[in-house]
């Protein structure tokens, strides 16, 4: 039996997974929306209504029914510095808990996104402004860190609180004894409540792998569990840690949640070209090739930037460049220019990254160059002062996508699509400068970014249809489903 769905042919293959009863925005061209999406491993089998999906599937497929709801391309995040996103969550700011209750509902939203055996850290909690002005205990915490030693301590840093993972990997327990009985807080029965004083508290502190900060699987696995909840399916890393290795190890174990575009330092281009490496070399899920640069203020003269862009452009690697204000911009634009007459025609997409406050003459110059904007609208959102040049340039003909700058400001796109659209840009326009137009920046329009036969399965479902709300509320939306390459890899608890 053979299918005919938007003109066309599938043969009678059975989905893996079906989203049916939805509202489905491609994002592509050809077919705007749809009210169904099959799924056959990891790439979109089809699209159409929802009698023609449910005929796809068969005994063994997942049948999610979306309820309405608004159903996009997974996010695509242009601009993050992926570790880093990890690592908020190196240290809960307990200070402003009123509560027993709010501490353990903020040290809870932590354990969400971490990985098991991850610790959570943290200070200033002060059950002096609590109503019973009583002290926590680890029965307080143990229910929502099942999975993560937790040693917190209050705003004076003279005491702490340990979950029962914590203290375990201290050596205290009902039989243990510290040189100072006064450092653990125990019950009637001897049981350590989780209050620790003193050498109490350096014994379990011992425990906690160092440095915290740089324990690299964790935070890529938590930055990862994160973005999951956001709708981010991609990122481009401009980091320059070159994790590529990390990545792919965490990828091999299932863990990674987020295909990752993973930009190594303009200086590497000659080390990177000799193995070979062009841009967006890789796989679907952690790819490199791409070299990010942060030429202000670092006395690089523009002739020494141009040879090296130059040697990497000619290598086939990707330059991305940090500018910000009217004279980087035009410094940038001008070298990238020079590179293009050197070198020659090719397609080779070279980014400006921020391209903040360029002036309107040198937008001219990024659409006719080619030279992509890469931006960050809920970075510069100020509210009394709207950003008029995402409009300028798409009415020139120019090529922007959008990202976030995480974790110099929050990850969640829909703060980025709601800026846009307070300055000017429509709800479609938006939201492809994070879906089509980010995969476009980085070399993937051909395999993700849209909801079509054969790209990849990278599928959110919003709490709200941002399309027909108002731009207030789009920062209020919320994820219901994640899905990327094929798996479900988020849904709320």
């Amino acid at each position: 039996m053979v299918l005919v769905l938007f003109g066309q042919h599938y043969s009678q293959a059975r989905a893996d997974l079906v989203i049916v009863n939805a509202n489905v925005r491609t994002m592509s061209a050809a077919v705007r929306t749809a009210q169904a999406v099959a799924i056959a491993g990891n790439k979109i089998m089809a699209v159409g209504t929802d009698r023609e999906i449910m005929a796809l599937a068969g005994p063994a497929t997942e049948t999610i029914d979306a309820g309405g709801r608004l159903v996009l391309p997974g996010f695509n995040d242009s601009h993050v510095h992926f570790t880093a996103i990890g690592n908020i969550f190196s240290s809960v700011d307990l200070s402003g808990a009123g509560s027993p209750e709010e501490m353990a509902a903020k040290i809870a939203e932590f354990a969400r996104f971490m990985p098991a055996g991850r610790w959570i850290l943290g200070r200033g909690w002060d059950n002096r402004k609590w109503a019973k002005k009583d002290l926590p205990s680890k029965g307080l915490i143990d229910p929502v860190t099942p999975d993560n030693p937790v040693l917190v301590y209050d705003l004076d840093g003279k005491t702490a609180l340990a979950n029962s993972l914590a203290l375990a990997k201290g050596g205290l327990n009902r039989l243990s004894r510290t040189r100072s009985e006064g450092d653990v807080e125990r019950d009637a029965n001897g049981e350590p409540t989780g209050i620790l004083r003193g050498a109490a508290i350096n014994r379990v502190g011992s425990a906690i792998p160092q440095p915290h900060v740089q324990q690299w699987p964790e935070l890529i696995e938590t930055a990862t569990n994160y973005a999951a909840s956001l709708g981010v399916t991609s990122v481009q890393d401009v980091h320059s840690d070159e994790l590529g290795d990390t990545y792919r190890a965490l990828d091999a174990r299932g863990k990674l949640k987020t295909r990752v575009y993973d930009c190594a330092p303009l200086s590497s281009w000659k080390r990177l070209a000799a193995d070979g490496i062009k841009a967006a070399s890789g796989d679907a899920m952690v790819r490199t090739g791409c070299l990010k640069h942060f030429a202000e203020g670092d006395k690089v003269a523009a002739d020494e930037l141009f040879a090296e862009i130059s040697g990497a452009d000619r290598a086939g690697l990707q330059v991305m460049i940090h500018a910000i204000g009217p004279e980087a911009n035009a410094e940038i634009l001008t070298v990238f220019e020079r590179v293009n007459a050197k070198n020659g025609p090719r397609d080779r997409r070279f980014r400006v990254e921020h391209a903040q406050n360029a002036r309107p003459g040198d937008l001219r110059r990024f659409a006719r160059s080619k030279i992509i904007a890469s931006m960050q609208p809920w970075l510069f959102y100020r509210p009394a002062r709207r950003d008029a040049s995402f409009k300028s340039l798409l009415a020139l003909g120019g090529r922007l996508a959008f990202g976030s700058d995480a974790s110099m400001t929050d990850l969640n796109p829909l703060l980025g699509i709601f800026a846009a659209i307070e300055s000017g840009l429509t709800v479609e326009q938006a939201v492809s400068a994070y879906t089509i137009d980010a995969a476009f920046a980085e070399f993937q329009e051909n395999v993700k970014g849209t909801i079509e036969r054969d790209k990849l399965a990278d599928i959110v479902v919003l709490s709200d249809d941002i399309f027909k709300i108002t731009s207030a509320k789009i920062r209020e939306t919320k994820i219901v489903l994640t899905v990327v390459n094929g798996k479900v890899v988020y849904r709320p608890r």
